[in-house]
């Protein structure tokens, strides 16, 4: 059987190729400093403040976004807080006194927004990072955390958002870790060694 991919043209490797390539990761960086220069950042002081403080914290995405998600639970899990990624096998119950983290871009996103009114449903606080403040999933949170991405393409604002969320969500990290009195050998040993 053939590879579609065999019929695709070889692109000599020139500069104007390099200089798109080039022009566009500045573009990309453009756009999410813009939106970086736009963020509320006492929403995610906020946020940096009620993780302490709940009793287990649930972080849900589907995606690119599921994957700031889990890129953000695993810091959590670094700073010695209880989290869980739903879905996993290992992830208990939610219930009162839990929160739930959840991410996208649009708000828009079905199993984010039905993980986040299940967690609702169980008395658990939500807690979402989206684009989208007047989405579904913006309505089922008892929190908004917007990230302010302006773009018309969608692929393009989904990258922007995703880049955006996840500096944002390291620097919540960052502050906890200074909080939690967090050091390099706490670290090393939650860090995973079975690489």
């Amino acid at each position: 059987m053939a590879n579609p991919q065999d019929n695709l043209p070889l692109v000599a490797e020139d500069a104007s190729n390099r200089d798109a390539v080039r022009e566009a990761g500045q573009d990309l960086l453009g756009r999410i400093q813009a939106t970086m220069a736009r963020v509320d950042w006492a929403s995610f002081l906020e946020l940096a403040d009620l993780l302490p403080r709940v009793g287990k914290t649930f972080v849900a995405g589907a995606g690119r976004s599921g994957l700031v998600a889990r890129s953000f639970g695993m810091r959590l899990m670094h700073t010695g807080l209880p989290v869980f990624i739903p879905g996993e096998t290992n992830t208990p119950a939610i219930g009162p006194g839990d929160l739930l983290v959840g991410i996208s871009c649009t708000g828009a996103t079905g199993y984010t927004d039905f993980i986040a009114r299940r967690a609702r449903q169980h008395g658990a606080k939500v807690v979402v990072l989206t684009a989208g403040g007047d989405s579904d999933l913006a309505r089922d949170a008892d929190k908004v955390v917007l990230i302010p991405v302006q773009a018309e393409d969608i692929v393009l604002r989904a990258a922007v958002f995703e880049h955006a969320a996840s500096l944002c969500l390291d620097a919540v990290f960052n502050v906890l870790s200074r909080r939690l009195k967090f050091d390099l050998e706490e670290y090393r040993k939650r860090h995973a060694n079975l690489e």
